[in-house]
């Protein structure tokens, strides 16, 4: 067998090779993301790890905003920072929505962030909505204890309250917004957030009078 290999015979492995496995058919399959509520989990469990990471993650973002400066930022500049909880709405002017909320703002623009979940959940009749965004650079003013700031927001509702009623989920992006922010600490502060876009469809400005929580005026260091 040696020897007709060696003079050139060939194998049987070369006369019948192995003919390669096809490779399985995966057929095209489109995702569409659907959230749901798990209720494993107790409501309460919920909210309160819902409302720390809201509220960690308003105060880092404060706090890197307030360190991290831009190289144009000037040191003394004013800063608006807020972080806690709306409760009562302000009479004639926001309606019921009780919410969480961080932000941090100071000339040269800033963050947002708005949510209503767990037990400041069912807006509407939603489980969740979020509004998050920019601040535009040169948009804060100060006058009085009452700042002002606007920039963009995205939007996203869970179930679709407003639009596509029923859809599992709504979703918008680059919606313009306007903060008036009255300076002061729980039963004092206040905050109304106004999207003109979206006033229609909720039936007024949102925000109200701070449950707990502080909006300060700061400077930039």
């Amino acid at each position: 067998m040696v020897d007709e290999i060696a003079a050139g015979t060939p194998s049987p492995e070369a006369i019948h090779p192995e003919t390669p496995a096809a490779a399985p058919h995966v057929p095209d399959v489109t995702f569409r993301l659907t959230p749901t509520w798990d209720t494993r989990y107790p409501v309460d469990m919920a909210d309160a790890l819902t409302r720390r990471a809201l509220l960690r993650q308003a105060g880092i973002v404060a706090a890197l905003t307030a360190v991290a400066r831009p190289s144009e930022a000037r040191r003394g500049d004013p800063q608006i920072y807020g972080v806690g909880r709306i409760g009562d709405p302000i009479a004639g002017r926001t309606i019921p929505g009780p919410s969480d909320f961080g932000f941090t703002v100071d000339p040269q623009g800033g963050t947002f962030v708005c949510s209503m979940f767990g037990e400041t959940g069912g807006f509407k009749g939603c489980n969740i909505m979020t509004v998050q965004g920019g601040v535009t650079p040169r948009s804060l003013q100060i006058f009085r204890g009452t700042a002002t700031f606007s920039g963009k927001v995205d939007i996203f509702v869970q179930p679709d309250v407003f639009v596509n009623i029923g859809d599992p989920f709504l979703s918008l992006a680059d919606l313009d917004f306007q903060v008036e922010a009255k300076l002061g600490g729980p039963g004092k502060a206040s905050m109304i957030l106004t999207i003109p876009a979206a006033t229609p469809a909720v039936g007024g400005d949102t925000g109200g009078v701070l449950q707990f929580g502080r909006i300060e005026r700061r400077r930039v260091r």
